[in-house]
């Protein structure tokens, strides 16, 4: 079974960065999420530039921080200072306008590419892109752009409308109290017993430590601290290998 452990949140802050650079030196992560309008984004690409991020994606986030389009461009998305609505406010909206769902994303992967990042697949902070208000807009623009994304199923079922490549299953449990080592080996003795040859994603969210812009930033901090020694660990990587679950990036769709 192939693994593809991707980091969201990668551009957070630097702590989230640096822990994402540990994991892939490690060798279990292999894919990671870049978010474009966050405090450690800049970071974010410099790490990248430096060879030390092989491969990297998107993720479109509509529930943090402030758009890349003008405010007033995307009011529906947005408050009255214009910072993205918090995920609840948004998901319970029933105004969201599409074409500003589809502007934003649109405008988030061309400053990825602008910067000179090689963007290979894409995913949404919070699972934005997958509930109701915003899930058609999301797919239409993955359409667009034509890269493989995260399954979008998980949240809102379907995906029949997505026309390009995605993992055979996604996985969100290892996660809060599913952050543990012996829950994510249970996980993927499962999933391997259930499809030997297939693509299993899941996400992780580590950092270097809780820094106090973290945690203004996230309302998930120590977990993250316990994400980055799970995933560093050799012992692993060598339990991956002996039970035959290979990490792969999204690059394997290429």
């Amino acid at each position: 079974m192939k693994l593809i452990l991707n980091a969201d949140d990668f551009g957070l802050t630097e702590s989230v960065n640096n822990a994402i650079v540990d994991c892939f030196k490690a060798g279990v992560v292999k894919s990671t999420t870049i978010m474009m309008n966050q405090p450690g984004t800049e970071h974010a690409v410099g790490l990248y530039k430096q060879g030390l991020i092989p491969e990297v994606g998107l993720h479109f986030t509509v529930t943090a921080g402030r758009p890349l389009s003008k405010p007033e461009e995307v009011s529906t998305l947005v408050d009255d200072a214009g910072n993205f609505l918090s995920q609840n406010q948004l998901f319970s909206k029933h105004d969201v306008c599409p074409q500003q769902v589809a502007k934003e994303l649109r405008a988030q992967y061309q400053a990825a590419i602008d910067v000179g990042l090689k963007i290979n697949h894409i995913d949404s902070h919070h699972f934005a892109g997958v509930f109701s208000p915003l899930k058609v807009a999301f797919i239409t623009v993955a359409n667009e752009i034509g890269l493989p994304v995260r399954r979008v199923d998980n949240v809102t079922p379907g995906q029949d409308l997505l026309n390009v490549a995605t993992p055979d299953a996604f996985d969100m449990s290892f996660f809060a109290d599913g952050a543990d080592e012996k829950h994510l080996k249970t996980l993927l003795s499962a999933y391997k017993e259930q499809m030997p040859s297939g693509i299993l994603e899941l996400m992780c969210h580590p950092a270097d430590t809780v820094t106090a812009e973290l945690n203004t930033l996230s309302s998930y901090c120590e977990k993250r601290v316990e994400e980055r020694t799970i995933l560093t660990s050799p012992a692993l990587l060598e339990w991956m290998k002996a039970e035959g679950v290979e990490p792969v990036g999204y690059s394997y769709f290429d």
